[in-house]
């Protein structure tokens, strides 16, 4: 069964590229979370070679500022 997120979370973000495979249990290939961070974002752990504009670097680490990501993360636990 695939993930279901709120509207309000779907609208807000704007800048998927890749249409919400995240949500598809057959298409889902996400980063993982180290560490979540409430509405700030989310530390990554394994970051994957993708483009996505919601990734952003710091220092040697990842941080994820994804709503639709963090929404799965509160949730869901992935």
């Amino acid at each position: 069964m695939p993930y279901q997120i709120s509207e309000k979370t779907k609208k807000q973000t704007t800048k998927c590229r890749y249409f919400f495979q995240c949500l598809d249990d057959k298409k889902r290939d996400i980063c993982t979370v180290e560490w979540y961070l409430n509405s700030n974002g989310c530390f990554l752990k394994t970051v994957k070679p993708n483009g996505c504009p919601y990734k952003v670097k710091l220092g040697s680490s990842y941080m994820c500022k994804c709503p639709t990501r963090h929404e799965l993360f509160k949730k869901y636990n992935i």
